[in-house]
């Protein structure tokens, strides 16, 4: 209590414990253990930095070379598709072909029978 009023009025002509002394050292000790310890085990979870080995660039020659291959492979692949498709007569057109459907026709077919009176 005495120190609290001291320190309160700005008197620092008093002397600090040995315990307290000790106090500090100790906890400065275990502070710089616990960084220490932190930044091994982020060292330690950090991924390795890797490097690729160098790749070779491929020529203008040879990519101009593979467009005209893709783009044969395209058309021959369109033209196949043109095949089937001159080829199929019922390509687009519903599975079942009926003539105009009227609501006679279907209640016919359902046995409903108009009343004279309605």
């Amino acid at each position: 209590m005495i120190r609290l009023l001291l320190r309160l009025f700005g008197i620092t002509d008093f002397d600090i414990c040995k315990s307290c002394e000790t106090l500090k050292q100790q906890l400065e000790y275990e502070r710089a253990e616990k960084k220490q310890l932190t930044d091994m085990l982020l060292n330690i979870i950090k991924p390795k930095e890797f490097e690729a080995p160098p790749v070779e660039m491929n020529q203008i020659a040879q990519t101009s070379v593979l467009f005209s291959r893709r783009r044969a492979a395209l058309e021959a692949r369109d033209r196949e598709g043109a095949k089937i498709l001159k080829q199929s007569k019922s390509l687009g057109k519903p599975d079942f072909v009926t003539d105009q459907i009227t609501t006679e026709r279907l209640e016919a077919e359902m046995g409903i029978v108009e009343k004279e009176g309605t």
